[in-house]
């Protein structure tokens, strides 16, 4: 006689344990327990039957698996009392992942780093990714804030000694005379991670990484990011007549970035897969915000459980 026997090898907050016989689907099996589950956790079921099982990723979103079920049946052939282990081997690198956040953050504050200090304005999603990138890390990073509405980086002390370009954010590495200034928010993002886990190893996961933070420059933040800088701070009546004629274009162009990365959720936690990018931190900047420029977020389901999972990262820091 053999039955099957499901052990958690781990903790999870919310697991879904399920049984039936024959060709039954998951959806069809009966419930046998759902909720959180401890390292040592055990069901059992009785010969003949089969037991599955699978665990959410996020405890706010119990269809956030996936992945199929993992099926443990009386017909692997096990013996009266031998467990099989319940790993979720499809998934767990998601919780690990995460945890390596915080000893990675450790090894890096303990590096000889030079001064950060970040030149930005707080209203700004592009400086705000860089704050998180070093948040997220563990990297202390001073700021110097500038006023973009009143001009502050076109003065003349700002384009000959930050950035020629007048624009910010602008990272600065060192002080003094070995002082180096790096604009783009992009690039200041990927020096703060270089060698870190939020940079893949994988050649095809690193280009499609990058994919990602070419289509946040060149599609999403030309329309979401603009639509919130005129509506929320410049204010529609004091938009050229040229501007206010490109609205409805911008929202239509944001709306479809949106529901494409809306789409892409249905299928993956994260932009590259599993496990959290600079992809994913480069587009959360303005998607988080992206009901400041009109867009109802309430209308795209699984961008907004990414925009969720994002804030649950270990050292997350909130815009200010």
């Amino acid at each position: 006689m053999s039955y099957p026997v499901l052990q958690i090898t781990g903790d999870y907050a919310y697991v879904e344990i399920r049984k039936g016989r024959g060709a039954v689907r998951w959806e069809d099996m009966d419930l046998v327990y759902r909720g959180s589950a401890s390292r040592g956790d055990e069901w059992k079921g009785t010969e003949g039957e089969k037991l599955w099982g699978r665990h959410c990723l996020w405890p706010t979103d119990p269809n956030s698996t996936l992945s199929q079920p993992y099926d443990i049946s009386s017909r692997a052939g096990l013996a009266v009392g031998q467990p099989r282990l319940l790993r979720f081997p499809t998934r767990v690198g998601s919780f690990r992942s995460f945890a390596a956040f915080e000893t990675l953050a450790d090894e890096m504050q303990e590096e000889n780093l030079p001064r950060l200090l970040l030149h930005e304005d707080p209203k700004s999603g592009n400086c705000y990714k860089i704050k998180l990138t070093a948040a997220l890390l563990g990297l202390p990073l001073e700021t110097r804030q500038y006023d973009i509405l009143n001009g502050e980086t076109r003065n003349a002390d700002f384009l000959q000694n930050v950035n020629a370009n007048g624009r910010i954010p602008v990272l600065q590495v060192g002080e003094g005379d070995s002082a180096r200034f790096l604009p783009e928010s992009n690039a200041a993002c990927w020096y703060l991670a270089s060698g870190s886990q939020l940079i893949p190893e994988d050649r095809f996961a690193h280009a499609d990484m990058l994919r990602w933070m070419f289509f946040e420059q060149y599609q999403h933040e030309p329309n979401v990011a603009t639509l919130r800088f005129w509506l929320r701070f410049v204010g529609e009546d004091a938009l050229s007549d040229d501007q206010r004629a490109l609205i409805p274009v911008k929202r239509a162009a944001g709306e479809a970035v949106l529901q494409l990365m809306d789409d892409e959720f249905a299928h993956r936690p994260f932009l590259c897969g599993e496990k959290v990018t600079l992809a994913d931190i480069a587009l959360f900047a303005y998607s988080h915000l992206a009901d400041e420029a009109g867009f109802d977020l309430g209308a795209l389901p699984h961008l907004s459980s990414w925009i969720d999972r994002v804030k649950a990262l270990p050292r997350f820091a909130a815009m200010d």
